[in-house]
């Protein structure tokens, strides 16, 4: 019978493995990309958000901002405001409509998150003033949502739009 030549070097970890080092434990775990994309100066290639209500906050304000059409292989993903813009009024058959078509795209594509509230915020008359150099109406939505799921309740997001009409 001869000796085995085998060597457990590569089996398992040792326990000073930097694996297993206090170091590799806190360290924040990245989840998604920020956006706009930026990058600070941090280690990853763009900032990165580490807290999972911010990455859905800011996946809920491009999903809102997106139009149909645009999103490659995605073609129905997005509020697609867009295709009501040139129909704004201050009525609340519009703000209804606006409503309607953020929590139809918020249900089929983040179902993860529940929708409370949406309003219109009254622009302050810097806003309005600038708005109208540029020719444009502008709408401010104040959305308010929970995420089930982690416990998050009464989050908020603002998103603008310039409106025509």
């Amino acid at each position: 019978m001869g000796h085995s030549k085998f060597k457990f070097k590569s089996s398992g970890k040792k326990f000073n493995d930097r694996k297993f080092s206090n170091e590799s434990r806190s360290k924040i775990q990245s989840i998604g990309i920020k956006t706009p994309v930026s990058n600070t100066g941090t280690t990853e290639i763009f900032d990165m958000h580490t807290d999972p209500r911010a990455q859905i906050k800011d996946n809920l304000r491009n999903l809102i901002l997106t139009n149909q059409g645009e999103r490659i292989c995605r073609h129905d993903f997005g509020a697609n405001l867009k295709s009501i813009l040139y129909d704004y009024s201050k009525d609340m058959q519009y703000l209804n409509t606006v409503k309607k078509f953020i929590v139809s795209s918020v249900e089929k594509n983040m179902p993860m998150v529940s929708i409370t509230d949406i309003s219109a915020v009254v622009l302050n008359d810097l806003e309005k003033y600038n708005a109208n150099i540029l020719g444009l109406a502008k709408l401010k939505l104040k959305i308010i949502f929970a995420i089930p799921k982690i416990r998050a309740e009464n989050l908020a997001l603002e998103v603008e739009m310039f409106i025509g009409g």
